[in-house]
Order: C-alpha cells, then sequence, then structure tokens
C-alpha cells in the first residue's frame, strides 16, 4: 500500500492523538481534591461518573449547535451538584473557578494515545504537511499540543472557535481548505469522533479516516478506512 492518497492531512485533537480521556481523569481528580468536593459528593467515582454523563451529552449537543460554548462550560459542572441537590449548582462564581482550574491542569497535561509519536514521526518523514482541525476551545487546545510534546508536527491549529462553527457542519470544513489553501478532493482527516469528524469531513467532500478506538459498530456511512489503533494508519498513508 502506502499510496499517496491525500495532499493535506488534518487531524484531530482530543482522543485522537491527545488523550482526553486519561488527562480528563487526571485532572477532574486533582480539583475534585482542590476544591474539597468530597463535601459534597459520597466519592470521587460518584462526581467523575455524574461530570462525564453530562459532558459527553453536552458536547454532542455543541456540535450540533443546540448549546453554545458558554452554556456547556457552565452545564457540564453545575448539573452534577444539581444531581446530589447541592446549592453549589447555582453559585456561579464557584462553577467557573472550578471550570477555570479544570481547563488549566488539563492543559498541562502530557499523555498521548498509545502510538501518537510514532504516527506523527512517520507522517511528517512521509512529507504529508499536518494540520489540527478540533471544535475543542482556543484557550486550551494550543497549550495541549505544547504539553504533549507535538506542537511541533503541525504547521496550523484550526479550531471552530475562529468561526463559531463546529465540527460536523460543512462550513467549518470549508474554511479550513481556505486556511490551508487545500482542495477537497486531495483532503483527508484522521480523526475518533464518527458523526463531527468523519461524516463532517465526507460530507465535504474531503477522505477519512475513522479510528474507532473503541470498536463501536459503524451502522451509517461507512468511512473511507477503519483503524482501530493509530499504527495501523502507517498501511494507508
Amino acid at each position: 500500500m502506502n499510496k499517496r492518497i491525500c495532499k493535506t492531512l488534518f487531524i484531530d485533537l482530543d482522543d485522537t492523538i491527545w488523550d482526553f480521556r486519561a488527562n480528563s481523569m487526571w485532572s477532574l481528580r486533582q480539583v475534585y481534591g482542590e476544591f474539597s468536593l468530597g463535601r459534597v459528593f459520597t466519592r470521587y467515582e460518584q462526581f467523575q461518573s455524574l461530570y462525564m454523563e453530562a459532558n459527553h451529552e453536552l458536547w454532542e449537543a455543541y456540535h450540533h449547535n443546540r448549546v453554545t460554548k458558554d452554556f456547556l462550560i457552565v452545564e457540564r459542572f453545575a448539573r452534577p451538584f444539581r444531581q446530589v441537590g447541592s446549592a453549589l449548582s447555582g453559585d456561579m462564581d464557584f462553577i467557573m473557578q472550578l471550570n477555570h482550574r479544570y481547563l488549566d491542569v488539563l492543559a498541562q497535561q502530557k499523555r498521548l494515545v498509545p502510538g501518537a509519536v510514532d504516527l506523527l514521526d512517520y507522517l511528517t518523514g512521509k512529507g504529508y504537511p499536518l494540520y489540527i482541525l478540533s471544535n475543542g476551545f482556543s484557550e486550551v487546545q494550543s497549550r495541549k499540543l505544547h504539553s504533549g510534546g507535538i506542537d511541533r508536527y503541525f504547521k496550523r491549529l484550526i479550531l471552530s472557535d475562529e468561526i463559531g462553527i463546529t465540527k460536523p457542519d460543512r462550513r467549518l470544513f470549508d474554511y479550513a481548505l481556505q486556511v490551508v489553501g487545500a482542495d477537497a478532493v486531495d483532503t483527508l482527516i484522521v480523526g475518533d469522533n464518527y458523526d463531527a469528524d468523519i461524516l463532517g469531513a465526507m460530507h465535504a467532500g474531503w477522505r477519512a479516516i475513522y479510528f474507532n478506538r473503541d470498536k463501536l459498530p459503524v451502522t451509517g456511512e461507512q468511512p473511507d478506512y477503519v483503524v482501530t489503533e493509530l499504527a495501523e494508519i502507517k498501511q494507508i498513508l
């Protein structure tokens, strides 16, 4: 294989190369202790579970413009407190302090998805121009790249925050092409979110490699390629 199937390569950041899951878990535990949240929740695992459920639901809504970034930031922390009957759910100063500290700790984490550096070295050696396309927040995404030691691989970080439009909206993909001066037919994305990354890219005329880390069933449109480990991408590109 190893045929050059694209000229321009975009990669999603969170949970594609930067291990958001692991880094988020550590960061949540950190703020749980710093903010003495044991006075509210029976144990850390309760807080983590409630937060993760809220965060997942809100991010899915955010991808499709059903909630704003500001609402997501507040609600994902307020909801767990509300669910256990704590009045802190309505204390916006407290909620925003919690969110700010969580994002600050999160942005300092270094853990990458297994195989990320090896893949980036390989793609760089092959001469692919690499770009990040992410729905993540501008205040933390560049810091994640730096903390993970992978910022040097990328020519540009393109975020939904730049135009207020999120993946899977085609307008963000079109915007990314304009920024880097590429054509859709020659562009490919690697991403872990089937809806936001893969369907979004395909509907914009790009090719897509679905990094199906959890081996989820694909019941909708079939991606161009599906891998369950990053190392497999070297057999495609």
